[in-house]
C-alpha cells in the first residue's frame, strides 16, 4: 500500500507543480499528504476514481499567480487531455446527426447555485407529465411555477416580448410546441422562437375558452 502510495502522491505532484511553477500549490499537497493517514489517502483516492472529488488547484486573484492559460494548454497537451473536441450536433430542421468540422473547447466546469434556486425558496417539479385537460397546463406534481398577468405588463412595458411568447405560448399550453422546442434544445442545445411559430399550434386553453364562449352563444374570432 505505501509503495502505490507514495507512486500517487508522486504522479500528482508532478502536475500539480507543471500547472502552477511558483510550487505553492505543490507544497499545498505535500503538508496535506503529510497529515493524511493511508486510509484517508484511500478513501480519497476512490472519491476522485468515483469522480465525486479531484485534485484542485488554488490561484488566488490579484497575487501574480503562475497558473495561466498557455501553460494549461501545454500542461494538458502532455498529460494527454484534449481539450478540443468535435461534437455531435443535431440539425433543427432535418433532424440528421452530423460531427461538426471544426474543434470546440470542451471543459468539466464548477457550478455554484444562486440561494435562489435553493430547495426552499422554489418550488421544483417532479417532471413534466401531469398536465391541465383544459389547458394543456402542467399542474400538480409538474407545476413549477406561474405567471400574473402584472408580471405580463412589466414584460411587456421592458419590450421583451419573445420572453411573453415563450411563457405564455409554448411554455403556456401549447403542447406540441413545447414538446418540439425540449426536442430542439436536447438534439442542439438551443430552441429558435421563430422556427416553433412555423407549425401553426395553439394554446390549449384559449381553444378551450373559445368553445365555452361558443357554447354560451358569443362568436369569437379564435
Amino acid at each position: 500500500m505505501s509503495g502505490n502510495r507514495k507512486a500517487a502522491e508522486a504522479v500528482i505532484l508532478k502536475w500539480v507543480k507543471a500547472i502552477d511553477p511558483s510550487e505553492k500549490n505543490t507544497q499545498m499537497y505535500e503538508a496535506m499528504f503529510a497529515k493524511m493517514t493511508d486510509a484517508q489517502f484511500d478513501a480519497w483516492m476512490v472519491a476522485i476514481e468515483g469522480r465525486k472529488d479531484y485534485v484542485s488547484i488554488v490561484a488566488d486573484n490579484g497575487t501574480g499567480s503562475k497558473v495561466t492559460t498557455d501553460n494549461n494548454i501545454k500542461v494538458a497537451k502532455q498529460m494527454g487531455v484534449h481539450l478540443l473536441q468535435k461534437l455531435w450536433l443535431t440539425d433543427a430542421v432535418t433532424g440528421m446527426r452530423y460531427l461538426t468540422p471544426i474543434e470546440y473547447l470542451v471543459l468539466d466546469l464548477p457550478v455554484r447555485r444562486q440561494i435562489q434556486t435553493l430547495e426552499n425558496k422554489i418550488s421544483i417539479p417532479e417532471d413534466n407529465k401531469h398536465i391541465d385537460e383544459l389547458t394543456d397546463q402542467p399542474t400538480g406534481t409538474s407545476k413549477g411555477s406561474s405567471i400574473s398577468f402584472p408580471e405580463l405588463q412589466v414584460l411587456y412595458a421592458q419590450n421583451l416580448d419573445a420572453s411573453i411568447l415563450e411563457l405564455i405560448k409554448f411554455r403556456g399550453g401549447d403542447e406540441k410546441a413545447m414538446r418540439a422546442m425540449d426536442k430542439s434544445i436536447i438534439d442542439s442545445g438551443g430552441a429558435s422562437l421563430e422556427s416553433l411559430k412555423q407549425l401553426g399550434t395553439k394554446v390549449r386553453a384559449n381553444t378551450t375558452l373559445s368553445t365555452f364562449l361558443k357554447g354560451m352563444h358569443f362568436d369569437n374570432n379564435y
